[in-house]
């Protein structure tokens, strides 16, 4: 934990952003799209940054996923270590929250070890909020994080309207909103119009 409030000390910014694997997914895909990184876009914006927990990273390499140097330096001052410890394989439903002054535990839907341990880190550093494609992600999310986790429309929407002259992030939405469909009030993009 003390090197993530390092990394978060040396590089967060007013809005913080924790992207899961499907959100750099996604934004690969529009890239592919548009020719338009939101990395470059998110470079560009002085209150903006993003994250990536460490075993997102891990979970890109273990499926092939191949980074070349570029890609990797993107990362490099953007990784948070995991808080949680889980083997991989496991799936987890149970997560600690505080009601009216009580901590109890509420049962949600059985999520990976990854996803797990991002909600944590979200939960742990309050300065986070969560970007996910992944449906189950994100109801566990909203409910554990009262409104701190996010799908990737939600995102666009946000930082479109905090830029709203940032041409990059302007092809990024537009693409995105001719390409894929909204199913969730979240914002959460889930397709591809035929």
């Amino acid at each position: 934990m003390d090197q993530n409030n390092k990394t978060f000390s040396e590089q967060g910014k007013k809005h913080n952003f924790l992207f899961d694997t499907s959100t750099i997914l996604y934004f690969e895909k529009l890239y592919q799209l548009c020719g338009v990184s939101i990395f470059t876009a998110l470079d560009e914006l002085s209150d903006v940054t993003f994250f990536v927990c460490n075993l997102v990273l891990e979970e890109f390499i273990g499926n092939g996923q191949n980074f070349n140097p570029a890609q990797m330096m993107t990362f490099f001052n953007h990784i948070l270590n995991a808080e949680s410890a889980m083997h991989p394989d496991w799936k987890e439903n149970r997560f600690i929250v505080t009601e009216n002054g009580e901590t109890k535990y509420i049962v949600l839907n059985k999520i990976s070890a990854t996803d797990y341990a991002q909600i944590l880190l979200c939960q742990n550093h309050p300065e986070l909020i969560g970007v996910t494609n992944d449906r189950r992600m994100l109801r566990s999310g909203m409910q554990v994080l009262q409104g701190r986790m996010i799908g990737i429309s939600a995102l666009l929407d946000r930082l479109t309207s905090l830029y709203p002259d940032n041409k990059r992030l302007e092809t990024l939405k537009l693409t995105a909103d001719k390409v894929f469909t909204k199913k969730h009030a979240f914002g959460e993009v889930v397709g591809s119009k035929k």
